[in-house]
């Protein structure tokens, strides 16, 4: 027995060394692996047949040494929604009897199953992998025992009428029509989805549901088991028509819920995923069997406009031309309902159309009287480089008065003399490819990108088991034939959460939330759990929808969305209501701008890591759990993040103090060394912080030796997130890494060849030799190619937080030094400056370098120690904005209490500091030491100040400190 347990242990720990070193191989993903040309196999739903165990009643398919599928009564090879591919290579398994018990033995996992005339119980079966040096056992108790012991949740389909939080815990919602679904990962190291009869594709060219309901047990097979002993087929909130259909027991609870639970002879179909707390790799392997988070279209994780109100070609125009002349960055236009023909008066009138719906509210039809030529205000849009989605409520189908309804009619067989409608019957092949071609498809010869599936009419239309129309419509739109263009322009898509299998059909809008503190700081939670199902790409109503969303609390919503999955405004019909961001005070506006304007240079790093979430399965936002599943903190600080491999965010979700004006927030720092983006601070974990901050700072930290990759900051604002940059800013956070590494990822962000090879991969680095003081730097010549790619670029380099070089070249060649300029067009050559206020050592390459070359730059020292970057002053980079913030307060004091400049020079010189750097970096030393003393004798400047009033005087010291 200790033989055998000893080789069990050898087994898994060469699995886990084998896994590791894929793992190390695969992060270079982004460089190596992605330049060979290899195309996606076709998803087979069949298993492997060596990968097969067949015990009496029971058949075990051992899909990978951590997922293993079980299934009583019965075998289904067909895909279903939520798996679609078990024909994976068979991994090594051992099958062996321990008396009458069959075991499965896999380097993770051991199944151990007792043949038996009844369906998997507890009596019969149980699985058990080892865990920090535990073994843990799952058997399939009643519901209720350790069902959801650990799981850190997943999502549900909507936020729709919340204010604050709902439940995610599918034990608790009772409520059918959210869909509601566990996470694929567990503290207690291992979950078990249940599969069992879910809806099915059929093997038709475009895949079909198949239209089917499953036996219900015997009453004797529902009554023998004991109701101590129930198993749930499904959540609480399952429909009574879904249980019956999927073969299950029903009975109605004292408390008027519907009990469904499995008969003793009832088909099973569970997955058992055995990863422990390996949870990356548990989502790795979901997608093998479920399918691959798609990439969305590169301008997708632009900057989105919407708003619900009754705007014509005119106000559009207007609201891209607001846009531009002010620099802000726009990618998308969303036009709610009112872009077709609509009947307010005679809704409010509670009339309904022929399908019992509020008329007015199904539309396909432009309302020619707000856009009398749609194409051409379409073409308008293309030519400024904005994309274009129109809402949809489809439920009352093809009305009588609609453009296409005579077409529509003939083609499903009714005559249009009759004006009888059309009725919508999603689940209907020939309805829909009929209104996918006749009706959509017009919509679409005229430029419309993408549709918003606001689908809100109800979870019950499709009349076959489980399936509901939020998730079907998510299939249909994002796999149809009709629409994009034979299979080589990206599917896209707006639309909720339709159960599990949805993160295939991405992105998600989360619905109409009520503008509150509590909404948005449950967003940023609810999130990062819908991660634990693979649906990472959320798009949220940024500002709230239901109401006002006053300027402060709109400012952090906004600074959430630079740091989210998507970035999309919008609101209710309401003139008191707006989320164009220069319609508030311009401290607001300001900020705002700041946050979009980040949003949008960062779209190279988050491009590259949504290539990603493709490859291995991983979201662009990770919990901290993801990467440190041994740390309590990681699991308590449930509201912060990698953003990507190397940005950890915790965004600001509570108001600033009414005495400081600052907001308090706890961090956790995990193990390793980050830097702070806006203040320079540098900080090695594990260690929690607490730290305050203005309205204008977003907690954010980089991992030291990253090399972030970002558009310049000149870039222009329509379209620019589509756009391949010929020109980078590279950003390197050394802090205490003495190398660091970026692989960009890029391809040409419209079309499916991102599948098949056509992309390409860049490779970054840097080094700093201390034997020389030397920081080089080398952009490693690109490998791969695509259509759009730019055959040379130039480059802007920054590295924050480090020393003036005394030498900087390119190539060899010295490169002069020139003064700070505001932006990378404004210099004329390559050079090399430096910026005071972030302590910055900035390179610009403005000559284009050929991308299949190398290009080094070296910044060489002698009157400073590169290899030990400076800590200037704790939080300096903050401290001059808090302190130029802190000079305006002062100011104002005038001729309101007496104040003197003469009163808090140290302030300000101290203010300016940033400014003499700039002017004369060679000074900096000095500088540095006499910004210490300034700020010491600041603090005791403003506390001498009798005059000023107590409140100004709190919140002018708060600023004085980071």
């Amino acid at each position: 027995c200790d033989v055998s347990i000893l080789r069990s242990k050898i087994i898994v720990f060469a699995e886990k060394m084998k896994f590791l070193l894929s793992s190390v191989l695969f992060s270079g993903v982004l460089l190596s692996s992605l330049t060979s040309s290899t195309s996606l196999p076709e998803n087979d739903p069949s298993p492997n047949p060596k990968s097969v165990v067949q015990v009496g009643k029971a058949r075990f398919t051992v899909l990978t040494n951590h997922l293993i599928r079980m299934e009583w009564g019965g075998s289904i090879d067909a895909a279903t929604f939520a798996f679609i591919n078990r024909n994976l290579p068979t991994p090594v398994f051992n099958v062996s009897k321990d008396g009458n018990w069959t075991i499965i033995q896999t380097p993770a996992v051991k199944v151990r199953y007792l043949p038996s005339d009844d369906t998997f119980s507890a009596d019969n079966l149980m699985a058990s992998i080892e865990l920090n040096g535990k073994t843990v056992t799952w058997q399939p108790n009643p519901t209720g025992n350790a069902t959801l012991e650990g799981n850190l949740l997943g999502t549900v389909r909507t936020l729709d009428g919340a204010n604050g939080s709902i439940e995610l815990n599918c034990y608790k919602q009772y409520r059918g029509d959210l869909h509601c679904q566990l996470g694929l990962v567990s503290t207690q190291g291992y979950v078990v989805v249940d599969d069992t009869n879910h809806p099915q594709f059929d093997n038709s060219q475009w895949p079909w549901v198949v239209n089917q309901t499953f036996p219900q047990p015997q009453p004797d097979s529902c009554a023998k088991v004991e109701r101590e002993n129930r198993r749930d087929c499904g959540f609480p909130g399952i429909s009574d028509f879904d249980c019956i259909g999927k073969g299950c027991c029903l009975e109605k609870g004292s408390n008027g819920i519907p009990m469904c639970y499995y008969g003793i002879d009832s088909y099973q179909d569970l997955y058992f995923f055995g990863h422990g707390h390996d949870y990356k790799f548990a989502l790795k392997e979901f997608t093998l069997v479920s399918g691959k988070i798609p990439l969305p279209p590169r301008y997708a994780f632009g900057i989105f406009y919407s708003r619900y109100w009754a705007y014509d070609d005119i106000g559009d125009m207007e609201i891209v031309g607001g846009y531009e002349q002010r620099s802000i960055p726009l990618d998308v236009l969303v036009t709610d309902m009112d872009w077709h023909i609509t009947f307010y008066k005679e809704a409010n009138e509670g009339k309904k159309d022929q399908a019992g719906e509020t008329i007015g509210w199904t539309g396909f039809t432009w309302d020619n009287h707000l856009f009398p030529d749609p194409k051409a205000f379409l073409d308008w849009c293309q030519e400024k480089g904005i994309k274009n989605t129109l809402n949809l409520h489809p439920a009352s189908g093809m009305q009588p008065w609609e453009e296409k309804y005579s077409e529509m009619a003939v083609a499903m067989g009714i005559d249009p003399k009759t004006n009888k409608y059309v009725p919508f019957v999603p689940s209907d092949l020939k309805f829909m490819t009929n209104w996918l071609t006749i009706v959509l498809g017009e919509r679409e010869k005229e430029g419309i990108d993408f549709w918003w599936l606001d689908w809100q009419q109800g979870e019950a239309w499709i009349k076959i088991p489980l399936v509901n129309p939020t998730f079907w419509l998510n299939y249909v739109f994002f796999t149809t034939p009709y629409q994009w263009k034979n299979n080589t322009v990206r599917p896209f898509l707006l639309h909720r959460w339709g159960g599990l299998g949805n993160h295939r059909y991405q992105v998600g809008f989360s619905g109409d939330v009520v503008p509150s503190w509590a909404s948005l700081h449950f967003q940023v939670y609810f999130t990062l759990r819908a991660t634990n199902v693979g649906f990472g790409y959320w798009s949220h109503d940024l500002g709230g929808h239901l109401g006002i969303s006053p300027p402060e609390l709109y400012t952090r919503w906004v600074q959430w969305g630079a740091f989210s999955p998507m970035f999309r405004t919008h609101c209710t019909k309401n003139p008191l209501v707006d989320r164009r961001i220069w319609v508030y005070p311009p401290v607001n506006y300001k900020i705002m701008r700041q946050a979009m304007r980040l949003r949008a240079s960062l779209i190279p790093y988050i491009y590259s890591n949504a290539r990603y979430a493709y490859d291995e399965g991983l979201s662009l936002l990770r919990p901290m759990y993801y990467e440190f599943p041994e740390a309590p903190e990681s699991y308590t600080f449930d509201r912060q993040y990698f953003f990507g491999s190397d940005i950890l965010a915790a965004p600001v979700t509570q108001p600033v103090s009414e005495t400081t004006g600052l907001a308090t927030k706890e961090i956790w720092i995990p193990k390793g060394t980050y830097i702070s983006w806006f203040t320079g601070e540098l900080l090695t974990g594990p260690q929690t912080i607490t730290r305050n901050f203005t309205l204008s700072e977003i907690p954010v930290y980089i991992r030291a030796g990253t090399i972030i990759p970002l558009r310049t900051d000149d870039f222009g604002p329509l379209g620019s997130a589509q756009e391949i940059p010929s020109e980078l800013k590279l950003m390197l956070f050394i802090g205490n890494a003495e190398e660091g590494s970026l692989h960009l990822y890029e391809d040409d962000g419209v079309t499916n060849g991102y599948i098949s090879g056509e992309f390409a991969n860049t490779s970054v680095s840097y080094k700093i030799d201390s034997s020389s003081s030397m920081l080089s730097v080398t952009v490693g010549p690109t490998k791969g190619n695509f259509s759009s790619l730019p055959s040379a670029r130039a480059y802007q380099i920054h590295v924050p937080n480090f020393w003036p070089a005394d030498k900087v070249t390119l190539a060899g060649k010295e490169l002069p030094y020139v003064a700070l300029r505001d932006s990378f067009d404004d210099y004329s050559m390559d050079s090399w400056t430096y910026d005071g206020r972030t302590l910055s050592l900035i390179i610009n390459i403005l000559t284009k370098q050929p991308v299949s070359s190398p290009v080094l730059v070296v910044a060489s020292y002698g009157s400073y120690t590169a290899l030990k970057p400076y800590t200037f002053y704790p939080g300096y980079v903050g401290l001059l904005g808090r302190l130029q913030q802190a000079k305006q307060l002062l100011d104002m004091q005038w001729n309101v209490d007496i104040v003197y400049q003469e009163d808090y020079f140290a302030l300000l010189n101290a203010t300016e500091t940033g400014r003499r750097i700039t002017y004369n970096p060679t000074n900096i030393i000095t500088y540095a030491e006499d910004f210490g003393e300034y700020m010491k004798n600041a603090v005791q400047e403003v506390e001498a100040l009798k005059n000023l009033k107590d409140s100004v005087k709190v919140e002018v010291l708060s600023l004085l400190s980071i």
